[in-house]
């Protein structure tokens, strides 16, 4: 038996005008990703083989308005998510880059802001890439918990441009590994990560 989190797919989730110039954004902060990091247990970040990708945390004026787009679909995403109703606090947002070999196993996303301390609740994974695609794979699997008696299996949702992910903070998923071999960082799979905090 086992169990599936509730989750959620939103298309068109931001204007083709602003996606296109946070596209635009990240290819000219190229130079400013560094390799993206874990940490487990409140220990040290540290780059692993269990998470490849790029990261820029600096979103500069892209930050507030994609927060703004979240809030103003935040109380539909905890009723749909089954969540139970609480007050929103810090959006921790992050600008991830995947290239060819990215992935990110298997992982729950539940943490605390590092200002804050207040705890992640609810994930969202903002996709967005050139079109046509470039690349392949890059999925965002949802696993199962042997909890329950439900039957069900895992799902792969496919990284669709300007559409946007959420689950519960504590449901884990997986990022599949991404196909793109000899494609430019201007075409590679982006996702602007999200995590909705507890006041």
């Amino acid at each position: 038996m086992a169990k599936l989190f509730p989750f959620l797919q939103i298309h068109d989730f931001l204007s083709d005008k602003l996606s296109k110039e946070i596209l635009d954004y990240a290819e000219a902060r190229q130079a400013d990703f560094s390799p993206s990091t874990t940490s487990s247990g409140g220990g040290m970040a540290m780059v692993t083989n269990q998470r490849i990708s790029m990261t820029l945390k600096d979103l500069a004026e892209f930050g507030p308005a994609i927060r703004e787009n979240i809030l103003a679909i935040a109380p539909g995403i905890i009723e749909q998510l089954k969540i139970s109703p609480f007050e929103i606090g810090e959006i921790e947002l992050q600008l991830a880059a995947h290239g060819d070999g990215a992935l990110f196993v298997t992982h729950i996303d539940t943490g605390v802001h590092e200002k804050s301390e207040k705890p992640r609740i609810i994930s969202l994974v903002y996709y967005m890439h050139t079109q046509p695609k470039k690349f392949s794979g890059g999925h965002l699997r949802m696993h199962t918990l042997p909890i329950g008696e439900d039957d069900v299996q895992p799902v792969d949702i496919t990284p669709d441009h300007n559409s946007l992910i959420a689950f519960p903070s504590f449901a884990p998923h997986e990022v599949l590994p991404v196909v793109a071999p000899n494609v430019a960082f201007k075409d590679w799979r982006f996702a602007v990560n999200c995590w909705i905090h507890r006041a």
